[in-house]
């Protein structure tokens, strides 16, 4: 039974490109960086950064997420604890608010059949991100370069039950590894989403699924190069329920199965194109 994640969601917000953080071009690191809690009061989530450019303008941002979750947030405008650095080389937690309605109205493109939106939206310059660009997201072309299959290791990065749980005051996230655990993977519009083997929660729906692999050989070279993808955004996670009875009473447990529910990176790609074509009405 596939199962949504519906007290928290996971977000995607692609920036302007801002300075680097420590000029680290780990992948993970710079995810870690551009990932954030949001809360509108009552349903916590998190926001996840990338970066785009439009032709004559200067690069946008926009806040990608697992639909279902914006549609959970009732008020016009949510808080996304951002962070700014701080003595020592330390962090510390800058909210920033995000006005995700107008009277009411919905302000994100909704993808027409996957549980994706898109919204613009801008951050203070104080919140400083590396530039994490929206071309990092998986086309079919590019899983097949990299020969992307069942088995690979990859992570995502998420605030698990964000409302009971917090790995660290500055509000970085947790970075977790599975491995990809589905077949086929190909054509993404056909198979829609695909397996991770990574426990989700409640706060983990739009958490980012990628790839980082500095080692890995391509289709049609013979040396390895590095492979930074980001593969898609989960979902949902399967859970199991199970009727039990006994002699005074009787009820329904739900067992998680360890999986994790990602829609592809080009349904995303396909979210963002919408907020170009909304714009041009």
């Amino acid at each position: 039974m596939r199962y949504r994640l519906p007290l928290s969601l996971l977000v995607m917000v692609c920036v302007a490109p801002q300075s680097n953080v420590a000029g680290d071009d780990n992948l993970s690191t710079q995810l870690m960086h551009c990932t954030f809690k949001i809360t509108d009061g009552q349903t916590n989530g998190t926001a996840f950064v990338l970066s785009r450019s439009k032709a004559s303008e200067q690069p946008q941002s926009v806040l990608v997420t697992a639909a279902h979750g914006l549609e959970q947030m009732k008020k016009d405008r949510i808080r996304l604890a951002a962070r700014k650095p701080a003595a020592n080389e330390s962090f510390e937690k800058r909210e920033v608010e995000i006005r995700i309605r107008r009277e009411g109205k919905p302000l994100w493109a909704k993808h027409p059949e996957q549980d994706v939106a898109a919204i613009d939206v801008s951050l203070p310059a104080e919140i400083v991100l590396p530039c994490v660009p929206v071309s990092l997201l998986a086309t079919d072309e590019t899983l097949k370069q990299y020969q992307v299959q069942p088995g690979d290791l990859v992570r995502c990065l998420g605030f698990p039950h964000a409302a009971q749980f917090e790995a660290n005051s500055a509000g970085f996230p947790v970075v977790r590894i599975g491995c990809l655990a589905s077949f086929p993977i190909l054509p993404t519009r056909r198979t829609k989403t695909f397996l991770v083997d990574v426990n989700a929660f409640e706060g983990d729906s739009g958490a980012a699924v990628y790839l980082d692999d500095p080692h890995r050989f391509v289709a049609g070279e013979t040396e390895a190069q590095s492979a930074r993808l980001i593969l898609g955004l989960v979902a949902g996670q399967i859970l199991i329920d199970e009727k039990f009875a006994n002699i005074y009473q009787s009820g329904l447990t739900r067992h998680r199965m360890g999986l994790g529910v990602v829609v592809h990176a080009t349904a995303i790609r396909e979210t963002i194109e919408l907020l170009d074509v909304a714009a041009e009405r």
